[in-house]
Formats: structure tokens, sequence, C-alpha cells
């Protein structure tokens, strides 16, 4: 797809002095020419595209076609639908975001932070261009499109148990893409089913960076409340300081979510459920499932990793890219297997 688009490739330094406290301050302006401006990344978004202040990228917005009746989704900020860069006939995914809305103005340029500033990831959602858009005054950001749309839809296609080989390629592919992040010093936040999408070519990509957060080392922790509750780990529920690993959590309830096809904490009614669930109740372990006969003793290893309620009892996402389910089912499986299973799986009618 890099090389279909050509020249809509991205790459803006927009590092500035001050840390991630300073991209969540609204320091939002307008300029004469209609532009937004933020002042403390340097981020200007206008209807010829983005600038950082000394790297300008242009855009003619009348080469993206936008359908806007394929909704493909909503997102942290604004909902995606399907277009397409008529040039070159290749299909995008852009989200539009209103940003009269100041949450969502705040998610924006968090997204488009992150996905500047962080390694290149053949695992990560890519970005291809922001722009004001001249009719609808909304930001428009043109993503890479994965038409196989996200986890969270091929679970509900899916029936009966997953094989191993496939899972576990699945889940490689999503522990690259967080250790690119981790690796960067940013942690996700909202790692869940919906924000993991995947295509026709078996390719597994980690999105949504809207509420994601980076850390100035190592040592660095969160402190806010942000994402989607029921995939928070214990200690972002309990208010106190996180990490990397409060991803490794979220990842460990997707693994079990797709691996026995349903939520570990079935339906949550309030928060004080989820509080007590995640804090008092023991972790989720798919060995004590009535149908626990169904799953590897690996898988269930792998899982337990993940679910540890104490942060630094789970393994990082290199450590887990080394586990045996991880190395011992990933090599069983062809690509050309792996494509064909999926489109069995998405054509499969529930």
């Amino acid at each position: 797809m890099d090389s279909a688009f050509g020249g809509l490739e991205l790459v803006v330094d927009t590092d500035v002095p001050g840390g991630e406290k300073s991209v969540q301050e609204e320091t939002w302006s307008v300029r004469e020419d209609g532009s937004l401006l933020h002042g403390k990344t340097g981020i200007q978004i206008g209807e010829l595209g983005l600038a950082d202040g000394a790297t300008k990228f242009s855009i003619n917005q009348d080469e993206i076609e936008i359908d806007r009746t394929a909704l493909l989704g909503r997102g942290a900020g604004g909902i995606v639908t399907r277009a397409v860069h008529i040039p070159t006939n290749t299909i995008l995914a852009v989200k539009v975001v209103h940003v009269e809305d100041k949450s969502k103005r705040t998610q924006l340029i968090n997204d488009l932070h992150t996905l500047l500033r962080i390694q290149k990831s053949a695992f990560l959602i890519q970005l291809y261009a922001a722009y004001v858009h001249k009719e609808t005054g909304c930001v428009n950001i043109a993503l890479e499109y994965m038409d196989y749309g996200s986890l969270s839809d091929l679970k509900r296609k899916m029936q009966g148990a997953w094989e191993d080989k496939y899972h576990s390629l699945i889940m490689m592919q999503i522990l690259e893409g967080l250790k690119t992040l981790h690796l960067s010093y940013v942690v996700h936040r909202d790692v869940k089913l919906g924000n993991i999408l995947i295509n026709s070519r078996g390719v597994v990509k980690v999105t949504d960076f809207g509420i994601s957060k980076k850390l100035g080392d190592s040592l660095e922790v969160c402190d806010t409340f942000v994402g989607t509750a029921t995939h928070m780990s214990p200690e972002r529920v309990l208010g106190e300081d996180y990490s990397f690993a409060a991803d490794i959590w979220s990842l460990g309830l997707c693994v079990y979510e797709l691996a026995s096809g349903a939520y570990p904490y079935g339906s949550i009614a309030s928060f004080p459920v989820l509080f007590d669930n995640l804090c008092n109740k023991p972790e989720p372990r798919l060995q004590d499932r009535q149908d626990a006969s169904r799953f590897t003793p690996q898988i269930c290893n792998f899982v337990e990793h993940c679910l540890q309620r104490i942060p630094l009892k789970r393994k990082t996402a290199i450590q887990l890219q080394c586990h045996e389910w991880i190395l011992d089912n990933m090599f069983r499986v062809t690509q050309a297997e792996f494509i064909v299973w999926l489109h069995s799986m998405r054509d499969h009618t529930t």
C-alpha cells in the first residue's frame, strides 16, 4: 500500500519540549487562512494538509473521495468512513473529527502526535494525511484501510474455538505493534478487539491512539483515568499509577475473549461490579472455565502471564513474543493458509 499511495506518506517531526503534558493542553488557535494551529506542538492543520512549523505536507483534498454512506466504525474522537485516493485508486479509512468539541480536539492532536513521532511499524496503522475539509470544517485524517475490519468483527463471525496456530499468529503481530509503542515510551491505554484491525493479506495492526500517553522515560508512569473501562487493568481502576503493563492486561483479556468467545467477567452492570471483579475476585483463567478441556496448557499459561493483578508480575511484550504458545504455533501455519482461514472466518454467516 505504501508504494501505491506514492507521495502520500507523512514524515513529520513533532517532538516538542514539555512532553505529553504539553500535548494535552488546549492551545488551539485559528489562523487567518482558516487553518488550526496547536501552539504547544506546532502542528498546523489546514485545507492543504498538515505542517509542524518546519516541515510541510500538502495534499489536494479533491483527490480524496469520501463515501459518506460507508461507515466503518467509531474511534476515539470521531467516526471513520471509507474513501478512495482517486489518482492511485487506493482505498482509505478517513476519520472525521468535529473539532468544536474540546475532548475530540485533544484526542485528535494526541492521535496525530503519536502516529507521527513513533517508529514506523508494519503492525501499527499508517497515517497518510490530515486536513481541514473545506466544506464541513471537520478535520479529516486519512489512514490505512484494513478491509477485514477489527478483531471484534471477526469474533462475531467465529464458531467454536480458534486453532492455536491462527490465534498465536494474530497475537504475535499485536505484540509486535505494542512492542514498538512501548519501546517508544508510549502506553496505548485502550487495547481491545475493536482497536485491532486486520486485512485480507493476513496483516494485523494496532490502531486508535487518541488516548495514548507518551512517558518521558522508562520510569515514568501514567495517572489519568481514560479508556474503555471493561478493559482497564486493576491498577487503573484503583486509581494507581500505571505504565506499559496496563496494556498487557488488556491484551490478556483480548486473548481470553478470542479463545473462549466471551469477555471473562460477563455482563457488567455498573462500575462497582467491575471494580469488585478486577480488584477482589481471582484473575480470569481459561483453565477455570467449565469448557477448559478445549484449551491447550500453553494458551492457558500465556493468559496467566498477562492477567496478573500485580503489574510487575506481568510479562512484557518482548517476553510474551518468546512464549512457547507463540513460538510453537506461529510456524505451524503459512501465510497463505492463514489468509484462507481468515477468508472463511470473515465470510461465515452467524
